[in-house]
């Protein structure tokens, strides 16, 4: 995790999702060089997401350091931050199984994936679902991948939530896949 050198240049807000989050932590440190305000200009917007929201409660925020990429959200729990695994692609739906699990009968129990590609951002393709998947107003055609980008609002149904993306974007390297794994 982080040794006491690497804790005192963060503040308390920080360091206490760095500590609930111990995965990702050895990732950001990592991939940040072990620069600690590096660290935390990832995490600041982690934790400010709920204030960006203009349009609804639910929010969906991707995080990317030019090496690896996870989401947060507040979905499962409009009270919590709830932050995936880092991957390449994150399933939403009603099924347990799923990276991001909604408790909402109109929700497909497999009804979206977002996905990222260094180079080409993130995406989102609805799986199938029922009631179907909509970026700013369009729905989607199953099975095709539509880019999607910061301040985007993404519905699952009738469930409404915003996607925001942050992290060190300007370490993409567009030839690099995203990496991933644990630490």
């Amino acid at each position: 995790m982080l040794n006491s050198d690497q804790s005192k240049f963060l503040n308390l807000r920080t360091l206490r999702f760095l500590r609930q989050n111990p995965k990702v932590t050895r990732i950001l440190v990592k991939d940040a060089g072990l620069d600690m305000s590096r660290v935390e200009t990832i995490i600041e917007p982690i934790m400010d997401a709920p204030k960006r929201c203009e349009i609804s409660s639910f929010y969906l925020q991707a995080v990317t350091t030019g090496r690896t990429a996870f989401l947060t959200t507040n979905l499962p729990d409009i009270c919590d931050i709830f932050v995936t695994d880092v991957s390449a692609v994150w399933v939403i739906g009603r099924d347990s199984a799923c990276a991001i699990t909604v408790a909402d009968q109109s929700i497909s129990r497999l009804h979206a994936a977002i996905g990222h590609r260094h180079g080409g951002g993130f995406y989102i393709t609805d799986v199938g679902s029922t009631n179907g998947t909509r970026v700013n107003g369009r729905r989607l055609k199953p099975q095709i991948a539509h880019a999607i980008a910061d301040g985007d609002l993404l519905e699952f149904s009738n469930l409404r939530v915003e996607f925001f993306v942050s992290g060190l974007l300007q370490l993409v390297n567009p030839n690099q896949d995203t990496f991933v794994g644990s630490a």
